[in-house]
Formats: C-alpha cells, structure tokens, sequence
C-alpha cells in the first residue's frame, strides 16, 4: 500500500502519514498543528530513518521547517505512535506531553526481559501448547524501539492543552487499548483526534495485560463516552479521517457485542482453554505476533464475560479454563 501524501486539512492542521516498519498497519498519522508559539505535533512514529527523513520532508512541503516543535503530545505508549519521541525531545527541546498514567507505563514500556517472562507464564497459563511456546514468548526490542524517559508534562481527563489565541485541546481520557490512551477534542472545530481508539476500518487490539484489570470494560466505557459526546470529524492514528465520530463508536461496540456472543457460543462445546477459544475465534494460519495479540485479545474477552458473570473461569494444572455457568 502507498503512502499518502502530506496533506493540508483546514484551520491550521495537516498530517503527515510516517511509514512504519510492519505491514499493518503500514504508516501512522502525524498531525501537525500550528499554534501562536510555533507547532505542536500529536504521534511521532517509531524512531527509524524512512519515518525521520518522512516528517522532515512533510514539514518541508508545508512550508513549516523554520517553525520550532514545541510540544510533542503523544496518544498513547505504543511505540508506532511514540518511539521516535526520545529523539525528538532531544534534537528539538520540545516538550513531551502525556496522560498521567504513563508514568506507571514507561517502565512496563522499558522492560523487554520483564515482558518476555510475564509472556511465557502468560502462555503456560491459558493453554498454549508446548511445543509453541519458546517462539510465542521470544520477545526482542527493535532499534526502532528506544528507551523512554519521564514526560516533562503529565495531563489527566478534563485538562486543557492550549494553542494559543484562546484555542485549546481538550484531554479525553480513554484507556482500554492502552492505560494511558488520549483522545483531544479542538476546541475550535470539534475534531477528535482520535488516536487508535476511534479507527475507520478496523477495531484496535484489546490486550489482558499484568494489571488484571476489565480492559475490554475500559475500553467499552470509553467508546460509550465518545458515541455519548456526538463526535463528528474525527482524525485517528491509522487510515483515512472518519466523518462521524460517534457513528464509528458505536459500530465498535456492537462489533465487541458479537465477539463476547461469539465466545459464549464457541463455550457451548465444553471448558476450554483461552488457547482453544482464540482457534475457533479467530482465523487460522495467524503468525507468532498475531497469536500473541489474538490470545491477550481473547482473554480480554473471556475475563470480560467472567466478570459479568456469563462464564466462569476454573484452575487445573496451573491452567485457566473457562465454561458455561
């Protein structure tokens, strides 16, 4: 797929679509705004050539590389949308802005061998077989993939980010696909900068994770609130820009609707693994990473029916299996 071209959008806001070193997706939107103090950037991309050399040359053909970055707000701790933030604080001096739970978040972001070992036990509990599990936890961070530090700045929901001349950017706090997510909402247009928690054609993974807690009830949450806000124009992090917002929204939630439905039925059959439900769920042939993001998916779901109390979840042989009531 090519990449689109840097486009001009309206009231003083482009985006810059920065490749990305996997096939899907194969770019993110960098969104460029221009304040009274210079530009504001939300997402960034990893930290790689073909995305360093792309962002240069689309504030080039904005006519906007003489304009100081100040501010860099970043979605959320995923490293397609913040890995190229280190360098960027670092050649440019400008500030680096995320939700308050990132705090939490950089060291999990940080620590390679500590995931790789919550992965492998991750594995044995929910049922991968034996002979898959070696790949399945053999985890290794890309040079694309630098370490974070601290943001100079933290926000939480409700705060505003300002632009200048009265304009602002209103925080959105919508965890689910990632603890420390952010949507912001233009204070003079309305446009929702989605980041992946709003996406125009498919839905963004919704991954278990060490905290244990309900994060396909997180994200739930946060997609109601956004269908609730009657969001119209929405910019997101992949793809094409989505006219209504809140249409979208509630698209997704009936798509996760039909996927717990759809888990319930596969446990009519009888108690299985997360393993074992993911295989019915999901189509075969998926790669290793695939798997991995398609198991944490499943769990998601499956603790998410557990705690409604619409399955029930039990141990054997240090395994987790899930059944009927």
């Amino acid at each position: 797929m090519s990449l689109p071209e840097t486009t001009r959008l309206g009231h003083g806001i482009s985006v810059i679509p920065l490749p990305l070193p996997f096939a899907s997706p194969a770019w993110v939107n960098a969104y460029v705004l221009e304040t009274t103090e210079g530009l504001l950037l939300i997402d960034c991309g990893v930290d790689w050539e073909p995305g360093r050399d792309r962002l240069g040359a689309g504030l080039a053909d904005l006519g906007l590389a003489d304009r100081p970055i100040h501010t860099l707000v970043v979605s959320h701790l995923h490293p397609d949308h913040v890995g190229m933030a280190p360098r960027l604080v670092a050649e440019t001096g400008c500030r680096l802005v995320l939700h308050r739970n990132s705090l939490a978040g950089i060291e999990v972001y940080n620590d390679t061998p500590g995931l790789a070992t919550w992965t492998e036990a991750f594995a044995i509990r929910h049922g991968v077989p034996d002979s898959l599990q070696g790949p399945f936890s053999a985890l290794f961070r890309p040079d694309w993939m630098p370490l974070l530090q601290a943001p100079s700045d933290v926000v939480n929901d409700g705060d505003l980010i300002s632009l200048g001349s009265g304009r602002h950017l209103e925080v959105l706090h919508t965890p689910g696909h990632e603890h420390a997510h952010i949507c912001l909402r233009d204070s003079l247009t309305g446009i929702l900068f989605s980041g992946d928690h709003i996406l125009p054609k498919i839905t963004p993974v919704i991954m278990w994770d060490r905290t244990d807690l309900d994060v396909l009830g997180l994200y739930l949450d946060s997609v109601a609130r956004l269908a609730e806000l009657k969001i119209g124009l929405t910019y997101p992090a992949h793809g094409v820009i989505v006219e209504r917002g809140s249409q979208r929204a509630e698209q997704i939630a009936l798509h996760h609707d039909r996927r717990l439905s759809t888990m319930e039925g596969i446990l009519e059959a009888g108690p299985m693994t997360a393993w074992q439900v993911m295989g019915h769920a999901f189509r075969p042939h998926l790669t290793t990473l695939e798997q991995r993001l398609a198991l944490r998916e499943t769990v998601s779901h499956l603790e998410h029916l557990r705690l409604d109390e619409r399955i029930l979840r039990f141990e054997s042989d240090a395994t987790a299996w899930y059944r009927m009531p």
